[in-house]
């Protein structure tokens, strides 16, 4: 845990890096604008359309027209919320893996492993790929799951887990990408454990702090990269041990 303490510290560090500090809001302020343009665009057809299914549920006749009218357009509301947020959230790691996570790298190699060599068994392509395939299966589960929204402390826990999952799913390829090998990329991947995991949902709990969550995207690929590496320089010196 101390290590994970460590990793977090040194990451908050680099948020003051000026190549950081260039970017450090632009994953999120991207995903806004991409979300609220598309909102903006139709959001008046996706409100509509949220409102015929309310509508032919059988809340009208269980309710009345005037009560079925105001827990309607409660509900069209809290669907929308629950919709965009996510969406917002995922766009912006989605933005952060693909497009400044080489910077990131480049940051936290030079100040803290300028040693450690690259043999570069990853790729963007297999970024790609790779972050694809974790935002199908995170918008699969997260839809099969929307209904526990609804039951409280339990709908906050699957959250959790499916964000933790997307977040170490996301990252930590594109943390390893250059510096490790196909090999040593499978192997630590694999070998994450309840430490990567750990890590992952704590990171993924700061899209839900006011102004922080602004800069989270980015924060969390530094933390991402930190662990990464150390992860990797460990594994090299054991290995040569």
């Amino acid at each position: 845990m101390a290590s994970l303490f460590a990793i977090l510290r040194r990451a908050a560090a680099d948020l003051m890096q000026p190549r950081v500090l260039a970017i450090m809001f632009l994953p999120m302020l991207l995903a806004l604008i991409l979300w609220g343009g598309l909102f903006w665009g139709f959001g008046t057809l996706w409100v509509a359309g949220l409102e015929g299914v309310f509508n032919d549920s059988p809340l009208p006749g269980w309710l009345g027209p005037t009560l079925a009218g105001w827990v309607i357009g409660m509900g069209v509301t809290m669907v929308l919320i629950l919709l965009l947020l996510p969406a917002i959230y995922v766009t912006a790691l989605f933005i952060t893996s693909l497009i400044f996570m080489p910077i990131l790298l480049s940051v936290v190699a030079r100040r803290h492993y300028p040693e450690l060599g690259r043999q570069y068994g990853g790729s963007f392509l297999g970024s790609l790929g790779n972050s694809l395939f974790a935002l199908t299966i995170y918008l699969l589960v997260w839809l099969l799951t929307l209904p526990f929204w609804l039951l409280g402390p339990f709908g906050a826990g699957v959250a959790i887990i499916l964000n933790a999952w997307l977040n170490q799913r996301l990252f930590l390829y594109d943390a390893l990408a250059e510096h490790a090998s196909k090999e040593e990329l499978a192997r630590l991947r694999a070998e994450g454990g309840w430490p990567l995991y750990g890590l992952a949902a704590f990171l993924g709990l700061l899209h839900l702090v006011p102004i922080i969550n602004f800069f989270a995207p980015v924060y969390m690929g530094l933390a991402f990269t930190h662990y990464a590496l150390e992860q990797l320089a460990r594994s090299r010196k054991e290995a040569t041990a």
